[in-house]
């Protein structure tokens, strides 16, 4: 396989609270997104999805890891979030549980393996894999901003005090009862808690193929990193709070350089 272009930036600019990683050895590459801590306690000093992130990222660095199969390598992955959590002092609340969503590619089995909201392109074609949890929530919130708008609130205001993500910051605890569950607001997640193995996404790809992986910290995938770059540039201009344009379950905040950490790697199939 061959790296065209790979980028990793976190939503403060600042690499030791971004929960996005990047993975590159020599037969396999990852996308890992630590979600975003719905709880309170620290790991190490660290938030939840960074620490998360770090744990998966060192696994990966094993040797022979990508002679693993898909469900043996995303069933290990799990397992260390599930110990990292056995070894804690006090049984934790839900809330305060590792996560994250992870794509990889294999190049030992010329394969593109995903488990959670990561999204990928295969030669332009784009796979998102967003959550529908996440766009009845978005939803949710994008009416509720434009109830306050209509009262004289300003966007500079909810962009310091978002009372939209607020507002459904109890419904964000409540869908992780939803977590690797086969139903209609299911969604696969490493929790520590077991993966569903026919959540597990798998894509073929051939010598050739032009891959692009990346977390959704990016609204649009583009056909480079310019061009993604681009688009979640606009979007932060004309749609800051990530209400109207692209609805999520949540915006810029004050002081931020977007609304998610986010990822990037671009990379050609091949033998060598």
């Amino acid at each position: 396989m061959q790296i065209i272009e790979s980028f990793l930036c976190g939503k403060e600019n600042n690499k030791k609270t971004c929960e996005d990683g990047i993975y590159i050895g020599e037969h396999l590459v990852a996308v890992i997104d630590g979600v975003t801590a719905k709880g309170h306690r620290l790991w190490d000093g660290h938030k939840s999805g960074y620490y998360a992130k770090e744990l998966l990222m060192n696994y990966l660095k094993q040797k022979d890891v990508e002679k693993q199969s898909p469900l043996e390598l995303l069933n290990n992955l799990d397992n260390v979030l599930c110990e990292a959590v056995l070894v804690c002092e006090t049984p934790l609340d839900q809330e305060e549980y590792l996560r994250a969503s992870v794509i990889i590619y294999n190049d030992y089995y010329k394969e593109i393996w995903n488990y959670g909201d990561c999204q990928c392109s295969i030669n332009d074609m784009i796979y998102t894999h967003s959550k529908k949890i996440d766009e009845v929530n978005a939803k949710l919130r994008a009416g509720y901003l434009e109830e306050v708008l209509e009262k004289g609130a300003t966007i500079e205001e909810l962009l310091i005090n978002d009372c939209g993500r607020s507002m459904i910051q109890e419904n964000l605890l409540k869908q992780f009862a939803y977590e690797n569950k086969k139903s209609e607001y299911g969604y696969p997640i490493l929790n520590g808690m077991g993966i569903e193995p026919d959540m597990v996404q798998i894509y073929k790809v051939k010598e050739g193929d032009e891959v692009i992986l990346a977390s959704d910290g990016y609204p649009q995938l583009g056909k480079n990193l310019e061009e993604c770059e681009s688009k979640l540039e606009k979007l932060i201009k004309e749609d800051p709070l990530c209400f109207r344009q692209h609805q999520s379950t949540k915006g810029i905040k004050k002081g931020n350089v977007s609304f998610d950490d986010r990822a990037f790697c671009r990379i050609v199939v091949s033998d060598q």
